[in-house]
């Protein structure tokens, strides 16, 4: 499949903001897959990177019984698989969540460019500083969150990724994602996010529309309720 990136509309693209559009194009493959595919699976031989060009994406790492972690959820322009630069193998999966087409840069082809381009090179180091940082913060929050803050703080996760506000400021998360899915970007039970979401339903802070798809109705309430642990971080608040 041939997508020339001097027309495609995906402003967000890392790729596409550090590389000339003309070498980007020779460098690439791009491909779709079906709702549900792996794009890449932990433990795996690391054999390149993605870009996603359209659809949506959940990454997350197994640990021990087998219990699952969502760690990211990605969108169009978001890059994956970047973890497993300068490894054998992909530490973390990526799933996705719809059809999804994404562009593919190979192991040889991106380190070279990587050499060869002060600016894609500088552009990665923030981007990992920034991951970092992220991830940081987020497992020190984790450990002192309570369930419900859990819970709030993985709904406006979502709704960062995938939120679409509606004319009466409402923000229908615009993905397939599961209960189950929720619960692990949060990092607990489904049966507790089950549990807590009720409670906001109750409170008209969320509802639930016939296709499953959950509509936050005040978002500044579930800020309000994780304030304190990101008081440095207004991007995310």
């Amino acid at each position: 499949m041939k997508v020339d990136c001097a027309e495609c509309l995906n402003i967000n693209c890392f790729l596409k903001n550090s590389l000339s559009e003309k070498k980007l194009s020779e460098l690439k493959t791009v491909y779709s897959l079906k709702a549900g595919q792996y794009i890449f699976k932990e433990r795996n031989p690391f054999d390149g990177i993605y870009i996603i060009l359209k659809g949506k994406v959940k990454v997350f790492s197994t640990g021990y019984k087998d219990r699952v972690q969502i760690i990211r959820l990605a969108k169009n322009g978001f890059i994956l698989g970047h973890r497993g630069i300068g490894k054998k193998y992909y530490s973390i999966s990526a799933v996705t969540l719809e059809d999804t087409t994404v562009c593919f840069l190979e192991n040889d082809s991106f380190y070279e460019a990587l050499k060869s381009d002060n600016e894609l090179t500088y552009n990665l180091m923030l981007f990992y500083a920034e991951e970092l940082r992220n991830a940081e913060n987020r497992m020190k929050t984790l450990a002192q969150m309570t369930v419900k803050e859990k819970v709030a703080e993985a709904l406006i996760l979502a709704a960062i990724t995938f939120g679409i506000k509606k004319d009466n400021n409402s923000i229908w998360i615009d993905a397939k994602l599961s209960r189950n899915d929720i619960a692990e970007i949060a990092g607990i039970r489904t049966e507790q996010f089950i549990r807590e979401l009720t409670e906001l339903k109750k409170e008209n802070v969320v509802a639930i529309d016939t296709t499953k798809h959950i509509h936050i109705n005040d978002i500044q309430y579930l800020k309000n309720m994780i304030s304190t642990y990101y008081f440095e971080n207004n991007d995310f608040l």
